[in-house]
């Protein structure tokens, strides 16, 4: 059996790893120069979020041998609104690297094959897999071939910049930021990487790429984070969102971000990417329903996703209003300290804070 895998991030390699475990060598293709995120960032897998799964890394490793080795427990939350502040402690999830660095988990992933090549500097046309191979993943971290074939479902763009800071830092911490004068409805953050850098950015919504870099510097100024140095920016393409109309069409299996499960509300993605890559590849191995499992994926996502609409509607008010509410023992109890559906019901506390 011929496979092929278009990407060598998450999804791609964690299909491979599939593949390879199961005495089937894939050709994995990357057009980049290596595996990996695009640009150095820190991700963060929420409990609160992730709540079905248990503890992720946990049931990563048990149940699909992936051994992760996370940045660190995520212990403290800050979060910040124009005239809110506040601070969440306990077992919050985990912080993650992406990217293409040794710490990265889509390198920690990699470096679990043993047999399967990557070839990398490898941009393909994947009519011309389609057609030589038995199977074709599609893990290109992108929209374009979904959108060549009429599965996209266009749900906007988000501009992403930021820069890698060196200062003092809390490699346990992160901050987060509302206000609508420099990110809109989306958000600013700051999280280490280890005690003296971190990664500062701003998700901006129906931004383009000069104002965002302009509304960075305004978060800069605003927050007195101006006295970082910063090693090097980063300011990459606009990221799209949306959801596909199907997942396999032929010979053709989409999985990660190129399947559209990224959801829009926090932009947390990477646990179903892995779990899509694996997925594909025992669809194709045991006949694992793909569509089925693939829809699960999706469901969770368009129910974060959905409740973008409503913060989209914020203004800085909603946001005090909301942090406010968080801040109150009551609520941070029910939140963090119980088995509350999160996803479930977000949506409902969301709703009373808009006028």
């Amino acid at each position: 059996m011929k496979i092929a895998i278009i990407g060598a991030g998450l999804s791609g390699l964690s299909c491979a790893l599939e593949f390879e475990r199961n005495g089937i060598i894939a050709d994995v293709f990357e057009r980049d120069s290596s595996v990996g995120w695009p640009w150095p960032t820190v991700g963060f897998w929420p409990e609160i979020l992730l709540r079905d799964y248990g503890d992720i890394i946990k049931y990563l490793r048990e149940n699909f041998q992936i051994s992760i080795k996370p940045l660190s427990k995520c212990t403290n939350i800050i979060m910040k609104s124009k005239n809110q502040k506040v601070e969440i402690n306990g077992s919050l999830g985990y912080s993650i690297v992406r990217g293409k660095g040794a710490e990265s988990i889509e390198k920690q992933i990699a470096d679990l094959l043993r047999l399967t090549p990557v070839k990398l500097n490898s941009p393909v046309d994947y009519k011309e897999l389609s057609n030589k191979y038995d199977w074709v993943i599609v893990a290109t971290g992108d929209d374009i071939i979904a959108r060549e074939l009429g599965l996209w479902k266009d749900k906007g763009l988000i501009q992403i910049t930021g820069a890698v800071a060196i200062g003092s830092f809390r490699p346990d911490s992160s901050t987060i930021y509302f206000n609508t004068e420099y990110a809109g409805t989306g958000y600013a953050r700051v999280a280490p990487f280890n005690e003296i850098q971190a990664i500062v950015d701003l998700y901006a919504i129906g931004y383009g790429k000069f104002e965002t870099d302009r509304l960075f510097s305004k978060f800069l100024e605003y927050e007195n984070l101006d006295h970082l140095e910063f090693l090097y920016r980063i300011t990459p393409n606009p990221f799209s969102t949306g959801k596909l109309a199907r997942y396999k069409v032929r010979n053709l299996l989409f999985t990660g971000r190129a399947a559209g499960l990224t959801e829009r509300l926090l932009g947390v993605g990477g646990v179903g990417a892995i779990l899509s890559g694996i997925y594909a590849a025992r669809a194709i191995i045991q006949g694992l329903d793909f569509e089925a499992h693939m829809n699960k994926l999706a469901a969770w996502a368009e129910s974060m996703s959905a409740y973008r609409d409503i913060v989209n509607r914020f203004d800085n008010d909603d946001f005090d209003r909301l942090l406010a509410a968080v801040g109150k023992p009551g609520i941070k109890q029910l939140v963090y300290n119980t088995h509350i559906d999160f996803v479930e019901n977000i949506g409902k506390v969301l709703k009373t804070f808009v006028k």
